[in-house]
Protein backbone atom coordinates (compact mmCIF):
# COMPACT_ATOMS: atom_id res chain seq x y z
CA UNK A 1 0.00 0.00 0.00
CA UNK A 2 1.51 3.28 -1.23
CA UNK A 3 2.05 5.99 1.83
CA UNK A 4 -0.03 8.18 -0.42
CA UNK A 5 -3.83 6.44 -0.22
CA UNK A 6 -5.97 6.61 3.67
CA UNK A 7 -7.55 3.63 4.77
CA UNK A 8 -10.20 3.27 7.28
CA UNK A 9 -11.60 1.04 9.41
CA UNK A 10 -15.28 1.46 11.07
CA UNK A 11 -15.26 0.14 14.71
CA UNK A 12 -18.83 0.11 16.52
CA UNK A 13 -18.69 0.18 20.20
CA UNK A 14 -21.06 -1.20 22.87
CA UNK A 15 -22.57 -3.90 21.65
CA UNK A 16 -24.73 -6.02 23.95
CA UNK A 17 -27.90 -7.95 23.83
CA UNK A 18 -29.57 -4.73 25.79
CA UNK A 19 -28.51 -2.14 22.88
CA UNK A 20 -30.64 0.21 20.94
CA UNK A 21 -31.70 -2.39 18.65
CA UNK A 22 -32.83 0.51 15.68
CA UNK A 23 -29.33 2.50 16.48
CA UNK A 24 -27.86 -0.72 15.47
CA UNK A 25 -30.32 -1.35 12.65
CA UNK A 26 -28.76 1.71 11.07
CA UNK A 27 -25.54 0.96 10.92
CA UNK A 28 -26.19 -2.73 10.48
CA UNK A 29 -27.62 -1.49 7.18
CA UNK A 30 -24.45 0.70 5.89
CA UNK A 31 -22.89 -2.52 7.06
CA UNK A 32 -24.41 -4.60 4.30
CA UNK A 33 -24.61 -1.75 2.11
CA UNK A 34 -21.14 -1.14 1.82
CA UNK A 35 -19.82 -4.51 2.23
CA UNK A 36 -17.75 -3.12 5.07
CA UNK A 37 -16.02 -5.63 7.63
CA UNK A 38 -15.53 -3.67 11.02
CA UNK A 39 -14.68 -4.16 14.30
CA UNK A 40 -17.63 -5.38 16.37
CA UNK A 41 -16.48 -4.40 20.22
CA UNK A 42 -19.12 -6.72 22.50
CA UNK A 43 -19.47 -6.30 26.22
CA UNK A 44 -19.68 -9.37 27.11
CA UNK A 45 -21.44 -9.29 30.09
CA UNK A 46 -22.94 -5.80 30.47
CA UNK A 47 -24.05 -4.34 34.07
CA UNK A 48 -23.74 -1.01 32.40
CA UNK A 49 -27.20 0.33 32.82
CA UNK A 50 -26.20 2.96 30.33
CA UNK A 51 -26.16 0.48 27.67
CA UNK A 52 -29.61 -1.37 29.04
CA UNK A 53 -31.74 0.34 25.85
CA UNK A 54 -33.75 -2.19 25.01
CA UNK A 55 -34.85 -5.79 26.08
CA UNK A 56 -32.35 -8.16 25.38
CA UNK A 57 -32.32 -9.65 21.82
CA UNK A 58 -32.42 -13.16 21.15
CA UNK A 59 -31.28 -13.00 18.43
CA UNK A 60 -27.95 -11.04 19.02
CA UNK A 61 -25.35 -13.59 19.21
CA UNK A 62 -26.57 -15.24 15.91
CA UNK A 63 -26.52 -12.06 14.42
CA UNK A 64 -22.45 -11.38 15.68
CA UNK A 65 -21.46 -14.62 14.67
CA UNK A 66 -23.12 -14.03 11.02
CA UNK A 67 -21.01 -11.08 10.64
CA UNK A 68 -18.37 -12.51 11.60
CA UNK A 69 -18.33 -15.22 9.06
CA UNK A 70 -18.38 -12.26 6.50
CA UNK A 71 -15.00 -10.74 7.30
CA UNK A 72 -15.78 -8.49 10.72
CA UNK A 73 -13.70 -8.88 13.68
CA UNK A 74 -14.66 -9.21 17.05
CA UNK A 75 -13.48 -7.17 20.01
CA UNK A 76 -13.61 -8.16 23.66
CA UNK A 77 -14.77 -4.88 24.88
CA UNK A 78 -14.00 -4.70 28.90
CA UNK A 79 -15.77 -7.23 30.86
CA UNK A 80 -19.46 -5.34 32.57
CA UNK A 81 -18.21 -1.97 30.83
CA UNK A 82 -18.66 -1.09 34.63
CA UNK A 83 -16.19 2.27 34.75
CA UNK A 84 -15.26 2.90 38.74
CA UNK A 85 -11.43 2.84 39.18
CA UNK A 86 -9.53 5.95 38.79
CA UNK A 87 -6.45 4.52 37.66
CA UNK A 88 -4.30 6.40 35.72
CA UNK A 89 -4.46 5.27 31.99
CA UNK A 90 -1.92 4.79 29.43
CA UNK A 91 -4.57 6.61 27.22
CA UNK A 92 -5.71 9.52 29.38
CA UNK A 93 -8.55 10.53 28.01
CA UNK A 94 -11.22 9.80 30.70
CA UNK A 95 -10.91 10.25 34.91
CA UNK A 96 -12.87 6.62 35.17
CA UNK A 97 -11.83 3.28 33.96
CA UNK A 98 -12.92 -0.13 33.93
CA UNK A 99 -8.82 -1.53 34.37
CA UNK A 100 -6.91 0.92 34.82
CA UNK A 101 -5.34 0.95 38.84
CA UNK A 102 -7.05 -2.66 39.02
CA UNK A 103 -4.98 -5.36 40.28
CA UNK A 104 -2.89 -7.36 37.45
CA UNK A 105 -4.09 -10.19 38.83
CA UNK A 106 -8.23 -9.14 38.75
CA UNK A 107 -7.84 -7.80 35.66
CA UNK A 108 -6.33 -11.19 33.89
CA UNK A 109 -9.41 -12.71 35.55
CA UNK A 110 -11.64 -10.49 33.98
CA UNK A 111 -10.39 -10.22 30.69
CA UNK A 112 -10.40 -14.51 30.36
CA UNK A 113 -13.76 -14.27 31.83
CA UNK A 114 -15.19 -12.13 28.78
CA UNK A 115 -13.31 -14.29 26.24
CA UNK A 116 -14.53 -17.36 27.51
CA UNK A 117 -17.86 -15.63 27.48
CA UNK A 118 -17.66 -14.52 23.66
CA UNK A 119 -16.15 -18.23 23.01
CA UNK A 120 -18.79 -19.83 24.92
CA UNK A 121 -21.46 -18.11 22.00
CA UNK A 122 -19.12 -18.96 19.12
CA UNK A 123 -17.27 -15.91 18.73
CA UNK A 124 -13.22 -15.92 18.01
CA UNK A 125 -12.08 -12.49 19.69
CA UNK A 126 -8.69 -11.19 18.43
CA UNK A 127 -9.04 -7.37 19.84
CA UNK A 128 -9.37 -5.87 22.96
CA UNK A 129 -11.41 -2.15 23.25
CA UNK A 130 -11.20 -0.92 26.68
CA UNK A 131 -14.10 0.90 27.94
CA UNK A 132 -13.21 4.96 27.72
CA UNK A 133 -9.98 3.94 26.71
CA UNK A 134 -8.94 2.81 29.93
CA UNK A 135 -6.20 0.57 30.36
CA UNK A 136 -2.55 0.04 31.51
CA UNK A 137 0.94 -1.65 31.42
CA UNK A 138 -0.77 -4.29 33.71
CA UNK A 139 -3.64 -4.60 31.04
CA UNK A 140 -0.81 -5.17 28.77
CA UNK A 141 0.28 -7.87 30.96
CA UNK A 142 -3.13 -9.84 31.30
CA UNK A 143 -3.46 -9.53 27.40
CA UNK A 144 -0.55 -11.04 26.78
CA UNK A 145 -1.44 -13.92 29.74
CA UNK A 146 -4.81 -14.31 28.17
CA UNK A 147 -3.46 -15.04 24.43
CA UNK A 148 -4.65 -11.65 22.81
CA UNK A 149 -1.89 -9.85 21.14
CA UNK A 150 -3.67 -6.90 19.44
CA UNK A 151 -5.97 -3.89 20.36
CA UNK A 152 -7.75 -0.78 18.63
CA UNK A 153 -6.76 2.17 20.47
CA UNK A 154 -3.74 4.74 20.31
CA UNK A 155 -2.71 7.56 18.04
CA UNK A 156 -0.88 7.21 14.89
CA UNK A 157 -1.16 6.62 10.98
CA UNK A 158 0.25 2.87 11.39
CA UNK A 159 -0.30 -0.16 13.40
CA UNK A 160 2.59 -0.45 15.67
CA UNK A 161 4.33 -2.47 18.80
CA UNK A 162 4.24 -1.70 22.26
CA UNK A 163 4.41 -4.02 25.89
CA UNK A 164 4.21 -6.24 23.51
CA UNK A 165 1.06 -6.30 21.96
CA UNK A 166 0.02 -4.77 18.90
CA UNK A 167 -1.79 -1.67 18.27
CA UNK A 168 -4.25 -0.41 15.97
CA UNK A 169 -4.72 3.44 16.26
CA UNK A 170 -8.69 4.40 16.68
CA UNK A 171 -8.29 8.43 16.12
CA UNK A 172 -11.31 9.95 14.98
CA UNK A 173 -15.34 9.76 16.57
CA UNK A 174 -16.80 11.05 12.92
CA UNK A 175 -15.87 10.46 9.16
CA UNK A 176 -12.51 12.80 8.00
CA UNK A 177 -10.86 13.17 5.01
CA UNK A 178 -7.35 12.23 5.59
CA UNK A 179 -4.39 11.75 3.16
CA UNK A 180 -2.15 8.60 4.34
CA UNK A 181 -2.83 6.48 7.15
CA UNK A 182 -4.87 3.82 8.55
CA UNK A 183 -7.74 5.88 10.56
CA UNK A 184 -10.39 4.17 12.61
CA UNK A 185 -13.52 5.65 12.76
CA UNK A 186 -15.43 4.82 16.57
CA UNK A 187 -18.95 4.70 16.33
CA UNK A 188 -21.15 4.22 19.58
CA UNK A 189 -24.63 2.94 17.90
CA UNK A 190 -26.29 3.19 21.00
CA UNK A 191 -26.20 7.08 20.72
CA UNK A 192 -25.31 8.21 17.58
CA UNK A 193 -27.65 10.81 15.62
CA UNK A 194 -29.30 11.04 12.56
CA UNK A 195 -27.16 13.43 11.46
CA UNK A 196 -23.98 11.59 12.57
CA UNK A 197 -25.48 8.25 10.36
CA UNK A 198 -26.32 10.50 7.57
CA UNK A 199 -23.13 11.97 7.35
CA UNK A 200 -21.34 7.99 7.81
CA UNK A 201 -23.33 7.50 4.97
CA UNK A 202 -22.58 9.97 2.93
CA UNK A 203 -18.90 9.65 3.46
CA UNK A 204 -19.07 5.63 2.40
CA UNK A 205 -20.62 6.45 -0.59
CA UNK A 206 -17.18 8.56 -1.77
CA UNK A 207 -14.93 6.15 0.35
CA UNK A 208 -16.76 2.66 0.37
CA UNK A 209 -13.39 1.27 -1.46
CA UNK A 210 -10.74 3.00 0.90
CA UNK A 211 -12.62 0.95 4.01
CA UNK A 212 -10.66 -2.34 5.20
CA UNK A 213 -10.62 -5.15 7.33
CA UNK A 214 -8.48 -5.85 10.69
CA UNK A 215 -6.73 -8.55 8.22
CA UNK A 216 -6.04 -5.76 5.32
CA UNK A 217 -4.17 -3.47 7.95
CA UNK A 218 -2.25 -5.90 9.53
CA UNK A 219 -1.56 -7.49 6.04
CA UNK A 220 -0.56 -3.94 4.43
CA UNK A 221 1.77 -3.12 7.71
CA UNK A 222 3.58 -6.25 7.36
CA UNK A 223 3.91 -6.51 11.36
CA UNK A 224 6.58 -3.54 11.37
CA UNK A 225 6.56 -0.63 13.70
CA UNK A 226 5.06 2.20 11.59
CA UNK A 227 3.03 4.36 14.25
CA UNK A 228 3.80 6.35 16.61
CA UNK A 229 2.72 6.32 20.46
CA UNK A 230 3.34 8.95 21.73
CA UNK A 231 3.46 7.87 25.33
CA UNK A 232 4.11 10.93 27.68
CA UNK A 233 4.27 13.48 24.35
CA UNK A 234 2.05 16.35 25.46
CA UNK A 235 1.43 17.76 21.97
CA UNK A 236 0.43 14.32 20.98
CA UNK A 237 -2.15 14.09 24.24
CA UNK A 238 -3.27 17.54 23.48
CA UNK A 239 -4.05 16.88 19.40
CA UNK A 240 -6.25 13.74 20.99
CA UNK A 241 -8.11 15.34 23.52
CA UNK A 242 -8.96 17.96 20.98
CA UNK A 243 -10.24 15.63 18.28
CA UNK A 244 -12.10 13.98 21.46
CA UNK A 245 -12.93 17.37 22.57
CA UNK A 246 -14.72 18.19 19.22
CA UNK A 247 -16.66 14.50 18.98
CA UNK A 248 -18.04 15.03 21.76
CA UNK A 249 -19.25 19.02 21.09
CA UNK A 250 -20.42 17.66 17.62
CA UNK A 251 -22.59 15.29 18.89
CA UNK A 252 -23.34 15.37 22.49
CA UNK A 253 -21.85 12.37 24.33
CA UNK A 254 -19.30 11.80 26.13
Amino acid sequence: MGESTSRFLLRTDDLCPTMSRGGWARFEALIEEFSLRPILAVVPDNHDPELEKDTPNPGFWKMLRALESRGATIALHGYRHLCASRGRALMPLHTMSEFAGIDESLQQEWIQAGLDTLRGHGLCPRLFVAPRHGFDHATLRALRATGLSAISDGYGKWPFQFGGITWIPQQLWEPVERQAGIWTICIHPNTASDVETLRLREFLRRKASQFASVDDVLGDSGGTVRGLLGLGQSAVWARLRRLRTEAQKAFGRG
